[in-house]
């Protein structure tokens, strides 16, 4: 695989102006601080940033598409620190499309029982638990990061890009070290290595200065402090049982405490546990001191004992929602970056990695057809948001942001009426993605009014009227996206269309030949010239 047609049959030239940049680069150095300039490393796609989305990705690229890939980021080295909670189906969904990684071996605990608690408010039993019939499981994150990494297919480049994005041109920085032109970017690390790519792939999290976005949606924030620790027993909880929210309130000196945080609970082997103590969304965002206060307190009233130090400790700060990034830069933003976080969730991982095979498709695709940079950038801009799914993910930020009006009582009675529905239907509200259990009930303008009117349905009615309140105020304030995703009568909303090819003819060509025969014939009225009205402009 080339970096391009031209460029593969120029490739002094290319090695040539490589190191000139680089000697560029070396020269606004100070003196103590140059690197040895090197030869660029030359790359179909370079992607940025080396976490679980980068990874998958960088990993498809080369085994699915057949690209060469470089895998860029300041610390290969660094272990994931999240604890990532995954569904058991949407699991082996990825597992059968991810062939060579063995994800079944990628998780390290299964529970065939997940629970919730929303007692407490509106007349249920503080004990009330509310089991749902759907596996859950925590990923071997290091076991899944070896395996990604351990192939010499993808070039791992340890180095750090310093630049910003400019706020005004999406495609200009503030420094040199990315720098576009017609056959691709030039990458500066940190480390005096430049790399060549033909396209490159922000995957550095939301907050990037490598990708521009708009300034609205407002994101929310998901704060958690978690730590795994030794247990002198479960107290309520049910040791064969993973706890997905326990929303209730009972040990807060304040009840009307805001905003609302919940107990996630995986039970291990001997007789260990991992606990969190999470905000769902908030704005501004809670502190993790308050979070850890609020865990603390909550396993000393529930009778839960830690003997043990508390280890593998989690901070946790998600963005959430927010504005999907500028489809006309270059650089093709991933993950996070890309807005792929569930705006009222959470969850990221299965949708990295699902969403990674309709990425690297369209850039496969793109780069084999020897596109120039613009286009493949656009076609991959395309293929992460058709208009489907850039609609459900409209649907989506109005949950989140619905979400953030609601204290404790209204979030027990909400999550109390969510799981009611039908498995499938709130299944495929948590997925967020084409390919996964239940997502067919969103991926339609019929099927999220369904999905709402159910809702309707199944809540109390105080707390039904609240919700059709803050619809009319939503879309008073943030305009039609929200009624743009369930009825036809307030336009599509915004999604990234497939490019179009260059057409092989400008204009009307018939009317262009008329013109030019008329000239001709003004010009030179010799019969024996012959007639050029049927050339082609």
């Amino acid at each position: 695989s080339g970096f391009s047609r031209r460029s593969m049959r120029q490739p002094h030239l290319l090695a040539v102006a490589a190191a000139w940049q680089a000697a560029a680069f070396q020269s606004s150095v100070p003196h103590r601080r140059r690197l040895r300039p090197v030869l660029a490393t030359e790359v179909d796609v370079a992607v940025v940033g080396a976490g679980p989305a980068g990874s998958v990705l960088a990993w498809r690229l080369a085994h699915q598409e057949g690209l060469s890939v470089g895998l860029v980021d300041p610390a290969l080295s660094r272990p994931w620190v999240n604890n990532y909670g995954v569904w058991v189906d949407e699991w082996s969904t990825l597992a059968a499309e991810l062939e060579g990684l063995e994800l079944e071996s990628c998780l390290d605990a299964r529970w065939e029982k997940t629970d919730c608690y929303f007692g407490g408010s509106r007349g249920s039993p503080l004990d009330e638990r509310t089991r749902l019939a759907r596996g859950y499981g925590r990923v071997a994150r290091e076991r899944l990061r070896s395996r990604l990494r351990a192939d010499a297919k993808v070039r791992q480049i340890e180095g750090k890009i310093e630049a910003r994005a400019s706020l005004s041109a999406p495609n200009v920085f503030d420094r040199a070290n990315v720098a576009h032109d017609a056959d691709g970017t030039t990458l500066r690390l940190s480390t005096g290595e430049t790399v060549r790519a033909r396209v490159v792939v922000d995957c550095t999290g939301f907050e990037s200065r490598l990708t521009t976005r708009g300034a609205t949606p407002e994101p929310g924030y998901q704060i958690a402090y978690g730590f795994e620790a030794e247990v002198a027993g479960l107290g309520p909880y049910d040791p064969d049982a993973m706890v997905l929210f326990d929303y209730r309130t009972d040990h807060l000196e304040d009840e009307a405490a805001s905003p609302p945080t919940f107990m996630y609970a995986m039970p291990l082997d001997n007789g260990r546990c991992f606990f969190e103590e999470t905000v769902l969304v908030s704005k501004p965002a809670m502190s993790v001191a308050e979070c850890e206060r609020r865990c603390l307190r909550r396993l000393d009233h529930l009778g839960i004992r830690l003997t043990g130090p508390r280890t593998d400790v989690e901070l946790c700060y998600i963005p959430m929602g927010g504005p999907i990034p500028d489809p006309g830069q270059r650089l093709v933003a991933f993950g996070a970056a890309a807005g792929l976080v569930h705006p009222a969730t959470g969850y990221h991982l299965c949708r990295a990695l699902k969403a990674s095979g309709d990425l690297a498709r369209a850039l496969g695709t793109a780069l084999r057809a020897d596109a120039s940079p613009d286009h493949a950038a656009a076609a991959a801009y395309a293929a992460l948001w058709p208009k489907r799914t850039a609609s459900q993910r409209d649907f989506t930020v109005f949950g989140g942001d619905f979400l953030l009006t609601l204290d404790a009582a209204d979030l027990r009675a909400w999550f109390t009426a969510f799981f009611a529905l039908p498995t499938d239907m709130w299944a495929g509200f948590l997925a967020f993605w084409p390919g996964f259990t239940g997502n067919h009930h969103h991926e339609s303008r019929l099927g999220r009014l369904a999905f709402g009117l159910a809702m309707v349905y199944y809540l109390p009615p105080d707390l039904a009227l609240k919700l059709l309140a803050f619809i009319v105020s939503f879309s008073l304030t943030q305009g039609p996206s929200l009624l743009q995703t369930v009825v036809p009568f307030f336009g599509d909303g915004r999604s990234f269309a497939p490019p179009s090819p260059r057409p092989d003819h400008l204009g009307d060509l018939p009317v262009k030949a008329e013109i030019r025969a008329r000239l001709q014939a003004q010009d030179d009225p010799d019969p024996a010239r012959p007639d050029l009205s049927s050339l082609q402009l």
